[in-house]
């Protein structure tokens, strides 16, 4: 009687103390895996009621495709295609993770101070034809100059890595990449011909935006809220971490491949500024902006069947 009790006991115990998987699926070199092995380390999942497992993929095809087959349960991606993904039928939703946004990088040396000046040369872009930097600014170029920025340059569409080689090698003399790349390439001298912010303000938005967010099925965040909003919880306190911790950094060092100090220096830098203390109501109205100049300039073949934003592309986080 005494064995059986003390049995049923331990069995409590293992209840109790038993945590919930959720199994996040990242690029295996993205910057993600940052937050999330500082995440990891300090067991943030563990005081907040989870147990988290890192599931690293080869392309970002993949994350969505792990996602939709339901082998992680969130992944990395941006709002534009939760949107799409709900006007053709699926239920995804997301929380935003970084409001790191590119721009237009010149040389050091470069004596560009518009896009006017910029007529006839090469423009490296990442990311495609419907790059939602590239249609940003080939807006803000409309109304501030009267002038499609696309009519203006030369633009060259490569992979991220390719755009940032190029630009060191000067075989094009601008640059619109990837957050990280640009960090890289203003630890070298490269220099903003414009702030994203004068952009967006420009174009009528006056809070910053973000572009990519923590997504995973809203139906699955509905019928377990707290899970999810415990991991966005820990996914905060990871910042505020990353925030205030230069120690933090020094062991993420070597996974940064960061090959000198100032390259160190300005992806910390990079990542700090993409920090978001809050998103309400008030960022999706500015997003909404966002969304119409997107649909505007990239027409079906950036949003595809979506017409609108819809309101349940964002979780409400409490």
């Amino acid at each position: 009687m005494k064995y059986k009790i003390f049995l049923l006991f331990i069995i409590f115990l293992i209840n109790v103390n038993a945590q919930e998987k959720l199994k996040v699926g990242v690029l295996a070199y993205g910057t993600v895996n940052w937050e999330l092995d500082t995440l990891k380390y300090y067991k943030l999942d563990k005081k907040n009621g989870f147990d988290l497992e890192v599931v690293k993929l080869a392309s970002k095809n993949a994350t969505s495709i792990a996602l939709q087959a339901k082998e992680v349960d969130i992944i990395v991606t941006d709002w534009l295609w939760v949107n799409t993904q709900r006007a053709n039928g699926k239920n995804f939703t997301l929380y935003p993770y970084s409001r790191s946004n590119g721009t237009i990088l010149v040389p050091k040396n470069s004596k560009a101070k518009t896009f006017l000046d910029l007529y006839g040369k090469k423009l490296g872009v990442a990311g495609g034809p419907v790059d939602k930097t590239w249609l940003i600014l080939r807006a803000y170029s409309k109304q501030k100059y009267g002038k499609d920025l696309a009519d203006l340059v030369k633009p060259t569409f490569s992979s991220p890595p390719i755009i940032y080689k190029n630009f060191l090698d000067s075989r094009v003399d601008s640059a619109i990449n990837f957050w990280h790349f640009n960090a890289k390439l203003k630890a070298k001298g490269a220099k903003e011909l414009v702030s994203i912010k004068d952009v967006l303000s420009e174009l009528g938005v006056k809070k910053d935006i973000v572009f990519i967010g923590w997504t995973i099925d809203r139906k699955k965040a509905m019928q377990k809220p707290e899970l999810f909003n415990s991991f966005i919880k820990a996914s905060h306190e990871a910042k505020d971490v990353l925030l205030n911790s230069d120690n933090a950094w020094d062991r993420l060092r070597t996974g940064m491949k960061a090959k000198d100090d100032k390259v160190y220096e300005s992806l910390k830098a990079g990542y700090r500024a993409g920090v978001i203390k809050k998103f309400d109501k008030e960022n999706i109205k500015e997003l909404k902006k966002v969304y119409n100049i997107l649909l505007k300039e990239g027409g079906k073949k950036l949003v595809g069947a979506s017409t609108t934003l819809d309101k349940k592309t964002f979780w409400e986080y409490k």
